[in-house]
């Protein structure tokens, strides 16, 4: 079981998507302590933010892993136009 970590720029990320998606977005990084099993999930390459990326409908997830410690870092959060 993964635990979660917010970066403090994700809540600033948080202020900007509307309210009504909110409840989706915290069901889907919920989902993130069963890490690697879930769906919407894909391993980025060469990108310069996070590892992962995990997709909410139009919104998006971004996050690197610490295997290690079993810890998982929430870098951003946003429309999927603005993150990439």
């Amino acid at each position: 079981m993964f635990k979660i970590i917010y970066a403090k720029s994700v809540f600033k990320d948080l202020k900007k998507i509307a309210s009504e998606q909110l409840p989706c977005i915290k069901e889907g990084i919920e989902e993130l302590v069963k890490f690697p099993n879930i769906s919407q999930l894909k391993q980025l390459k060469n990108h310069s933010v996070a590892e992962y990326r995990l997709r909410i409908g139009n919104y998006r997830v971004l996050f690197d892993v610490n295997w290690e410690k079993k810890k998982i870092h929430i870098l951003k959060i946003g429309h999927r136009r603005d993150v990439y």
